[in-house]
């Protein structure tokens, strides 16, 4: 009985141990099968647009700007306070009466109204609506240069996103061939420096690839500054553009003098920086006004401290332009207005040059986009599976497939790069031109 008790309790001991053993050899939860899916927004360049214009912080803040501007304009436009005068007499001797505002008192009213001379009244007016021009330019330059932001990095994360649909299919690729070739290393059918070659393709794809994760999450974040769109926050940011597989090449039909003539109509930080010299002209003819006197006209009421009772007076006084003719402030309002006209002069040249050389460069990647559009086709990409099919099969050497593989993989992400680099040279022309006029969805 004894040892019967004795085997019974070793079995369920070693039960024990052998279930508490397959629990340590279990396979550990799957990470991937934790992982949660990201939250996808998809989003056209038309829609975002519309958000950026509706959300835009730095827009909201220009706009604030040019209403602020829109109040110095009424307030150029009013007339000065006029001035009241009054004396009176704290104690009456005669009747001994403080404060006494009896017809036995003395009281003195004095009522004075300022006239500005020379025009000074509409030259402010004018000088403030010059400067609200200036304010709605800045405006639209700041509109105009962050549209260019936008969508550049909407196109740059649309084909970097392209880019590295390339490097997640094709990492695992070379990935099963490394698993496949370790083994073949182990029965001595191949060589260790083969095994670290292919390695070595690996280790540059995913190197490649976390610098292309890096820069997608910058134009996202990018991005996401630009809309301000609160579903935005928490989301991956899909930009669904689909690019026109038939470009045609837009420089050919250019006319460089025609679209230089519509910069220098059309671009806002050159129109404010002339409306600027304009305004500089307006303060000098006020500076110059300034050097005139006003004159304050008025009446005046005197009950007992005049030649008579009750006088009644006209008053007008002025100030003497002996010593202050505002000398200073109009050689400071010339050589601000010299050196208005001076910078505006080199904005137009620079306009010029930006424009010429915009063009210069579409044309040169409208060259090369011609050129080599169609060398990397479906065709390339079979190629390149047929290729690592036949390094498995021994068919080709390890330095073939090595070769062929990198100048592969650098030549598809070059090729998907031109693409964003021939859209962001468009995007550049449009904005050194002040309008968008050139691409697909202008």
């Amino acid at each position: 009985m004894y040892s019967y008790i004795f085997i019974k309790k070793r079995v369920l001991i070693l039960l024990y141990l052998t279930v508490f053993c397959l629990s340590l050899e279990a396979d550990p939860p799957d990470p991937e099968a934790e992982t949660v899916v990201p939250n996808v927004k998809s989003i056209s360049l038309k829609e975002a647009e519309e958000l950026f214009l509706k959300n835009n912080l730095s827009l909201l803040a220009s706009r604030l700007d040019v209403e602020s501007r829109k109040g110095a304009v009424l307030q150029a436009g009013l007339w000065d306070n006029p001035s009241v005068f009054l004396d009176q007499n704290v104690y009456n001797q005669n009747t001994g009466v403080y404060l006494d505002t009896t017809r036995h008192g003395q009281t003195a009213i004095q009522v004075q109204q300022l006239f500005l001379l020379a025009g000074k009244r509409d030259k402010r007016i004018r000088l403030s609506k010059w400067n609200q021009e200036i304010a709605e330019q800045l405006f639209y330059d700041t509109l105009r240069s962050l549209r260019l932001e936008l969508r550049s990095t909407f196109y740059g994360l649309y084909f970097s996103k392209k880019a590295l649909e390339f490097y997640d299919e094709s990492i695992p690729q070379v990935r099963t061939t490394i698993v496949g070739a370790e083994k073949v290393y182990k029965s001595r059918e191949l060589l260790l420096s083969e095994v670290l070659r292919l390695k070595a393709i690996l280790f540059r794809l995913e190197t490649d690839r976390s610098e292309l994760v890096k820069d997608i999450l910058d134009k996202e974040a990018s991005l996401r500054v630009l809309l301000n769109e609160p579903s935005f926050i928490d989301s991956e940011i899909s930009p669904a553009y689909i690019p026109n597989s038939e470009y045609t090449p837009l420089t050919p039909g250019l006319d460089q003098n025609e679209l230089i003539n519509n910069a220098m109509e059309w671009r806002p930080d050159l129109r404010s920086m002339e409306f600027a010299v304009k305004a500089e002209q307006t303060n000098l003819s006020l500076q110059k006004a300034m050097a005139i006197p006003d004159i304050a006209l008025g009446g005046s009421w005197d009950r007992a401290g005049n030649y008579i009772q009750n006088y009644y007076g006209v008053t007008v006084s002025t100030t003497l332009p002996v010593f202050d003719r505002n000398q200073g402030n109009i050689k400071t309002s010339e050589m601000a207005l010299a050196s208005k006209k001076a910078a505006y002069e080199e904005k137009r040249l620079s306009v010029k040059t930006e424009v010429k050389a915009a063009i210069a460069k579409l044309k040169e990647k409208e060259r090369v986009f011609g050129e080599y559009r169609n060398y990397f086709t479906q065709d390339y990409k079979n190629l390149a599976n047929l290729m690592i099919e036949n390094y498995r099969k021994k068919y080709i050497t390890i330095l073939q497939f090595a070769d062929f593989y990198e100048s592969y993989s650098d030549s598809i992400v070059k090729a998907i790069r031109l693409n964003s680099d021939l859209m962001e040279s468009l995007e550049i022309l449009n904005s050194s031109i002040g309008k968008t006029i050139l691409g697909a969805d202008k």
